[in-house]
């Protein structure tokens, strides 16, 4: 059997079909029928308790009307218990030659739990109803074999539009649930991204801020007109970078719109595209700035950088920014850094080392950067660690070429 949802079609099985439960009833139909089910079967007992007749009572009759009440209390409030009750309530019928209005009562019952009770309590009233029919028609009744085909054509007939608005409502619930999952999964994953847009923010406006500060520094310390005028170029260059990277940031977080060609956001978007991260190049300008900012540094690679998946080369840049920013942050001028990186078969793996020095760090901490980082790698199936080692405080990374390469 297969359903028609907004998100496409949905295969579902007969088994699935069988565990569909019982459809509400609103409470004041349901107290409505209660109370119209209580006043015939008390108005049945009373004409079946013949006081005039020697004192003999048709019990088994007062016992069809109890079990009729019983089916239809179920039916309006515990729907779970209406099949054992419709069974009990056919059991008592099957003994009787003339019936009269509880088989009526029985077709109605069966008729409204094609609605009202669960597919599975159905099929086992139904099943039994047919059953039971048989035996009646045949061996207790005077109807005939004949009469057969007219109880069988009419139970079918009753059910039928009960099953049909249980199964429409049962579709309109799947194809809200789905719409609702659907719903939920584009938030989480809105969520994740805005997660991952304001790590990958703290990071360009720690990084670019961090280096300003340095040069500033620098440039007040200096009594040379010519380093200090290196240093505002420095600045400027820095400053220019980082409001690159937030305007970059700005568009991603700005709703899809499509660009036209030629515009300087179109321009723009092709720069900022991952694939053309080069990391030999990231390297070397990190080497530089670093030098240039009196922290001696050496870079060391091995394998093929270029063979690096477009979904790593973003994380391994602000890998390589964090580190280098806290490097500048907390060991003092002078000290010195290493940056391997290693592409080895179907890993990247990068060890970022600095010599640390003793007392505060000479620029504020965040406390972010690296838990970021750490949840950056985790979803890509990477491990990332970090701690002193001899004097040295070393960060080393492992990216996995294959996976999940999300971009951020």
């Amino acid at each position: 059997m297969k359903f028609k949802t907004p998100l496409g079609t949905r295969n579902v099985r007969m088994a699935q079909v069988l565990q569909i439960g019982p459809s509400p009833l609103p409470l004041w139909l349901s107290f409505v029928v209660a109370v119209f089910v209580t006043v015939s079967a008390f108005d049945d007992v009373r004409l079946l308790w013949d006081g005039d007749s020697g004192g003999d009572i048709y019990w088994l009759g007062i016992a069809g009307t109890v079990a009729y009440w019983a089916v239809w209390m179920a039916l309006a409030f515990v729907p779970k218990y209406v099949a054992p009750a419709f069974v009990v309530m056919l059991a008592i019928m099957l003994p009787q030659a003339v019936i009269g209005g509880q088989l009526l009562i029985a077709f109605g019952a069966t008729a409204v739990a094609a609605y009202r009770a669960s597919t599975r309590s159905l099929a086992i009233m139904v099943g039994t109803f047919l059953v039971w029919q048989t035996c009646w028609i045949l061996t207790v009744s005077d109807l005939g074999a004949s009469a057969l085909w007219a109880y069988y054509l009419v139970t079918p007939l009753l059910v039928t539009p009960g099953i049909a608005i249980k199964l429409l409502r049962e579709k309109a619930i799947r194809a809200e649930q789905i719409q609702r999952e659907a719903d939920e999964t584009a938030a989480r994953t809105a969520m994740e991204e805005r997660t991952a847009l304001a790590r990958e923010l703290h990071d360009v406006v720690t990084h670019g801020l961090t280096m300003i500060a340095v040069q500033a520094n620098l440039g007040t310390l200096s009594k040379d007109g010519g380093e200090q005028h290196e240093a505002l170029v420095e600045i400027g260059g820095m400053a220019r970078r980082s409001l690159d990277d937030l305007r970059r940031l700005l568009q991603t977080m700005r709703e899809d719109e499509p660009r036209a060609a030629g515009t300087p956001e179109a321009e723009f978007s092709v720069l900022t595209n991952p694939a053309l991260i080069d990391l030999s190049e990231s390297l070397a300008e990190a080497q530089k700035r670093l030098n240039a900012l009196g922290f001696p540094t050496r870079v060391a690679t091995s394998g093929d950088l270029d063979g690096t998946p477009n979904g790593l080369r973003s994380t391994v840049l602000s890998i390589l920014q964090e580190c280098t920013t806290n490097a500048v942050k907390h060991a003092g001028v002078g000290s010195e850094c290493r940056i391997t990186v290693a592409v080895q078969g179907q890993r990247l793996e990068m060890v970022i080392d600095n010599r640390m020095t003793r007392g505060k760090p000479r620029l504020p901490v965040s406390g972010t950067g690296l838990v970021g980082l750490r949840e950056r790698v985790a979803r890509l199936d990477g491990t990332i660690e970090a701690g002193p080692s001899d004097g040295w405080w070393s960060v080393r990374t492992v990216l996995p070429f294959t996976g999940r390469h999300t971009i951020h």
